[in-house]
């Protein structure tokens, strides 16, 4: 069978038609962007409005709760003034009617809280005022509803917005009545700080946009977060203060009072009556979602136009190859080649070796992912610590091993949750604040050591956390990762060791008390002692007798020497000794004390050096000297060999004062041990003569209340060098002495009264006055002193002993001869207590003060002062 010549059919050059099928394509191709599209965007639209509607209540909780929180804060202000009030009608000196004692009472209650407290009796005439020195003419008040109250019930009472009577700004007080004998006998008003209760409602406290105040029983604003002056004294409007006035909290929109829809919560103080009310208007609440929700609206408007647009390129760019293939498949069928520039089988192959390519990246990213995802997870899921994420609504998205053991909730039952159920509701605003830093940032901030901050477990009981903060963002969202530990062992150990610090603090008190006691114990039979010996050493004067009176006074100069260091140590402590800083030379204080101490150097067959200096310094002469006399002391007496040096040098704007010796010198490692009290080196048989170690410790107390330094420098062998840095003065002073304190007084006549529970002084000080040619009463209680007085005998002076039977005192006896008189007589307190607060009473009543046991030239001084003082 022949077979003839085949026949090629050329391809055709035109493009090829699109078919109906190629038409379908298209169709389907955006149908299924439209079916994809509208489900996703109107799921979008639904979670979106339920999106608002949790931020909505989230938002009415948080503004229920900060109302309640500032009830809180003002229960809390109120009874701290309530509490302070009925202390002070409870107060010895009120029962006692004793109005000046009380009123330095009322001073210092007025300085610590910030208020002012106002006696008056039941004719609202004022008695007392913190706010006015004692004794001034003081007006008669009007009277207010809470006086009724509080003498009807007899509890304190908390007013509403009030005018004063005499500053006429409006005032805010509490009223307590004095109960004597079953009668309300007088009324104690405190008043409440305006700023104290601004600050409680203060903006800082607050989020932006809300509004925060506090009204009183009446209806009268008393503190806005924000136009305070312009609303602060006004009534509310009865359409606000008809919903809160019988109710103790809740929460309704309202009209606020700059006219603008808002959502209001309020809640009512239990101790004053007052409401707190915060509100946050409804367009702030409103805004996020109306803004969200205008965004997303017209986003996906575009992006399901770019959809339907992209559907239509992506079939034309689809069907030209399919159809092509097509063709080539028919050409093929109908026994032709088809055509070489078909290109529909090519291009299909490029593009599934295209998708090959994708499809191996994508899973190799898959891979890398899975792996760190996989390590993360390890980290969180091994984590000791509490691993919490949330969104910005502070709903929970996840919640590790660790956090379900710590706050006992199953991730479960938190996942969806707000994060606030893990806070208690008093840690809610440091929460905040946290989270406010955090969004601001946008870095790690960690609290828990700044501010206290606690967790709240699913049985409802608290412990202390710190927390860590980091913001990141997946997804378009933004989100929370908190890292919160369980601190509660560290603040046990903290607790711990705060327990132990306040033991050692009890401890040191104790024996400060022991030490004021004992010396009051041994002052007493000192100083009968060294009354008896004093008025012996004077009557026996060249008999052979004297040169034991002699020893008998040095042995108890020495005890008297002790006695006073304690006394030093303990004033010191107490704060009584205030400085008195002036400019002075400080020439003339170095040669007295290398003329006072060059005999007791000469002694020791020691060189006494003064180095002259024209230098003028700032610093309080008595208190300075003192430094410089428990140096030289102290250098002579552990120095055997050599000498001493007293000196000055400059540095800058400071004059360093040295002591310089070459006695055993002192190790590096006792330098501090040397300024502690009883503290001697050397000296292990306590030889009263190397001193009582003491000295030293009084240098460092009164440095430090001078605010000089002081340093030493030491080669054990050789020497030391004691320094003192003072400040150099403005100008020169001119160079002048100080009188001698020990110069002898002069005795003008007088009668002198004596007050002492205990015979042997009473005899010893009449036995030593009368020998200075003085007349002299005495008495061993307060019923003696007045019986001399209202007798006719009326002293000039008088010398009370502090500690007197029956729990008496001489301040006791001292006030009931001022009653008799009529009239304030000059009055010495003699005492042998030591103890700080024993201190501070005296010096309060006005008095001098002298301790035991007392050397006859310093009894004679002060008597000599007080009769100079009553002429």
């Amino acid at each position: 069978m022949a077979i003839g010549p085949t026949t090629h059919t050329p391809p055709d050059p035109r493009p090829p038609k699109l078919s109906s099928r190629s038409l379908r394509m298209r169709s389907w191709l955006i149908l299924l962007v439209t079916a994809v599209a509208v489900p996703l965007v109107l799921f979008s639209a639904a979670l979106l409005v339920w999106n608002a509607n949790t931020q909505a209540g989230q938002t009415e909780r948080q503004v229920r709760d900060r109302a309640r929180q500032l009830a809180e804060d003002v229960d809390r202000e109120v009874a701290r003034l309530i509490a302070a009030a009925e202390v002070l009608a409870t107060s010895e000196s009120l029962a006692k009617d004793d109005f000046a004692s009380f009123h330095q009472r009322a001073v210092e209650v007025r300085d610590r809280l910030g208020t002012n407290v106002v006696l008056r009796d039941l004719e609202n005439r004022q008695l007392v005022n913190s706010r006015v020195p004692w004794g001034t003419a003081l007006p008669v008040n009007s009277g207010f509803e809470a006086d009724r109250l509080a003498v009807e019930t007899r509890t304190s009472q908390v007013s509403g917005l009030i005018v004063g009577g005499v500053t006429r700004a409006p005032l805010l007080i509490v009223v307590t009545p004095v109960i004597r004998g079953g009668d309300v006998r007088f009324l104690l008003s405190l008043t409440i700080s305006p700023e104290r209760l601004q600050a409680i409602v203060s903006p800082d406290r607050i989020p932006a946009g809300w509004r925060a105040g506090v009204i009183d029983q009446d209806g009268t604003v008393i503190a806005r977060s924000h136009l305070a002056g312009q609303f602060v004294g006004k009534r509310l409007p009865d359409t606000l203060w008809s919903g809160m006035r019988e109710v103790r909290d809740g929460i309704h929109r309202a009209i606020n009072l700059e006219d603008v829809a808002a959502f209001q919560a309020f809640s009512r103080s239990r101790t004053s009556g007052w409401v707190a009310a915060t509100s946050v208007p409804q367009a702030l609440m409103a805004e996020p979602a109306r803004q969200t929700l205008l965004l997303f609206t017209g986003g996906g408007l575009v992006l399901f136009l770019i959809g339907i647009g992209a559907a239509v390129i992506l079939g034309r760019r689809l069907t030209r190859p399919v159809a092509q293939l097509a063709e080539a498949a028919e050409a093929l069928g109908a026994g032709r080649l088809p055509a070489a520039d078909a290109g529909g089988v090519v291009e299909i192959d490029a593009a599934g070796g295209a998708i090959r390519d994708a499809a191996g990246l994508i899973l190799r990213r898959e891979a890398a992912l899975a792996e760190s995802e996989a390590r993360y997870r390890a980290i969180v899921q091994t984590a000791v610590d509490a691993m919490v994420v949330f969104d910005e609504a502070g709903v929970i998205h996840s919640f590790n091993p660790a956090a379900e053991r710590i706050f006992g909730h199953w991730e479960e039952e938190a996942a969806g949750q707000a994060v606030t159920m893990l806070i208690p509701k008093p840690y809610l605003a440091a929460f905040d604040s946290c989270l406010a830093a955090c969004r601001q940032a946008g870095e790690w901030r960690t609290v828990g050591a700044g501010c206290e901050l606690a967790g709240l477990r699913k049985d409802g009981s608290t412990f202390p956390i710190e927390l860590a903060l980091a913001g990141w963002r997946s997804g378009g969202r933004r989100l929370f990762t908190g890292l919160m530990r369980d601190i509660t062992e560290r603040k046990r150990g903290e607790d711990a060791l705060r327990a132990s610090k306040a033991e050692a603090d009890r401890a040191n008190i104790a024996k400060s008390k022991f030490l004021a006691a004992a010396s009051h114990d041994l002052r007493q039979p000192v100083q009968a002692m060294m009354l008896f010996q004093a008025a012996l050493e004077g009557r026996l004067d060249g008999h052979p007798a004297s040169p034991l009176l002699e020893s008998m006074g040095e042995a108890m100069g020495g005890l008297r020497m002790l006695l006073d260091s304690l006394l030093d140590v303990s004033r010191l402590d107490a704060g009584l000794i205030v400085p008195q800083p002036t400019d002075m030379a400080v020439g003339p204080h170095l040669e007295r004390l290398g003329a006072e101490y060059h005999l007791q150097a000469a002694a020791k067959g020691l060189r006494l050096r003064i180095v002259h200096s024209e230098a003028t310094v700032r610093s309080d002469p008595a208190l300075l000297e003192r430094i410089l006399r428990n140096f030289v002391e102290n250098a002579l007496r552990y120095t055997e060999r050599g000498g001493v040096l007293i000196g000055c040098r400059r540095q800058g704007g400071r004059l360093r004062i040295e002591v310089v010796d070459t006695g055993i010198g002192i190790e590096a490692g006792k330098h501090e041990e040397i300024f502690e009290e009883f503290f001697q080196l050397g000296n292990p048989e306590r030889d009263r003569g190397k001193g009582l170690g003491l000295g030293l410790a009084v240098v460092r107390r009164v440095a430090r209340l001078l605010g000089h330094d002081i340093a030493i420098r030491s080669v054990p062998g050789r020497g030391s060098a004691f320094c003192v840095e003072v400040p150099m003065a403005v100008s020169r002073m001119p160079v002048s002495g100080r009188p001698d304190p020990h110069a002898p007084a002069g005795t003008p006549p007088g009668l002198i009264l004596i007050i002492d529970d205990e015979p042997l002084i009473r005899m010893g000080l009449q036995a030593m006055l009368e020998g200075w040619g003085y007349r002299v009463l005495t008495a061993g209680s307060v019923e003696d002193a007045v019986r001399h007085v209202e007798s006719g005998e009326w002293p000039n002076a008088i010398l009370a002993d502090y500690r007197l039977r029956g729990g008496e005192t001489g301040l006791d006896a001292i006030r009931a001869v001022y009653e008799r008189l009529d009239a304030p007589v000059p009055a010495t307190v003699i005492t042998g207590d030591t103890a700080p607060e024993r201190l501070i009473e005296v010096r309060e009543g006005g008095h001098a003060l002298l301790h035991k046991p007392i050397a006859a030239h310093e009894l004679r001084n002060a008597v000599a002062e007080m009769l100079e003082a009553a002429d």
